[in-house]
């Protein structure tokens, strides 16, 4: 594990250069903390699409979900919006419902639903497709297990990395670095793994506030972050050598990573922050100083 962090090392002094273009995005004159944050980012949730459409019985609908993260999901609906059946990965097929996934977990899934058994032809429905960087095509790069998760690593080209998390049998996450970020994170029970942007994994789990709380944080090795919060979405700031970055990124749908020197913050989308400082042991959570 140390020998692969240690390989890793010199890539981190490029994150600022990576996720913040132009080169002005990180302060360089004073370590002085700043009032307000020049320049803001929203990690958005890219790779969940959802669409409704009417059911074959009168007066209902079907919400199609297609998460990259879950794969395919339909629920039949009332009109109060009372979930009457579902189909998914852990059940593509419902006769009594007329419900049918065909690809559940593919990158083209079908929804098909029909109002009586026997030979009534089903009819069907395309979800909505995802965008072209969720579509995970590639040769298998890795596999990394832990406890009861599986990492499946796949790469599509240089720097093209994606990984499915897969819990007992299921498929419960997706990895997929975006081209301005070294890489991406995602939370599955306590344990977070990250995927970076040439392919490797990390993990761990632990090291999070237990609630939000607005204010500058320490993280041991000196990193400082800076919990805000606007439009009703979390925001992180972080310093970086001593100085803060103008950028604020915030957490919408799902966690936002930043990186700097040997220093992984996670901000979660409810506000709670976690940290991984490399070679440190054990991993303890950001501690607040001052509103």
């Amino acid at each position: 594990m140390r020998t692969a962090l240690r390989a890793t090392t010199a890539a981190l002094a490029l994150f600022g250069a990576v996720i913040a273009v132009p080169a002005t995005a990180f302060a360089a004159s004073s370590p002085a903390e700043q009032g307000s944050p020049a320049r803001t980012e929203v990690i958005a949730e890219n790779c969940v699409k959802t669409k409704v459409i009417p059911s074959v019985f009168a007066g209902l609908t079907v919400k199609l979900t297609n998460s990259a993260h879950t794969g395919a999901k339909a629920q039949l609906r009332d009109e109060s919006g009372k979930v009457l059946g579902t189909v998914d990965q852990s059940k593509p097929l419902d006769l009594s419902s007329g419900l049918r996934i065909d690809g559940v977990l593919s990158t083209a899934p079908v929804f098909k639903q029909r109002s009586q058994g026997g030979d009534t032809p089903w009819t069907a429905t395309a979800f909505p497709k995802l965008p072209k960087d969720c579509d995970t095509a590639g040769s298998l790069f890795s596999t990394t297990k832990y406890g009861s998760l599986t990492v499946k690593t796949y790469k599509a080209g240089p720097q093209v990395f994606s990984s499915h998390i897969i819990e007992n049998g299921k498929r419960v996450g997706f990895l997929h670095p975006a081209t301005n970020a070294y890489q991406d994170v995602r939370k599955v029970g306590d344990r977070y793994i990250s995927l970076t942007i040439d392919g490797g994994i990390h993990s761990w789990t632990g090291a999070t506030t237990v609630s939000p709380k607005l204010g500058v944080y320490k993280v041991a090795g000196g990193t400082k972050v800076r919990l805000v919060k606007k439009d009703g979405l979390y925001g992180v700031q972080m310093t970086s050598r001593g100085a803060w970055s103008n950028w604020t990124y915030f957490a919408k749908g799902k966690s936002a990573i930043l990186q700097s020197d040997n220093t992984i913050i996670v901000l979660n989308a409810n506000g709670t922050l976690s940290n991984y400082i490399y070679g440190h042991a054990p991993q303890t959570a950001p501690v607040w100083i001052k509103a």
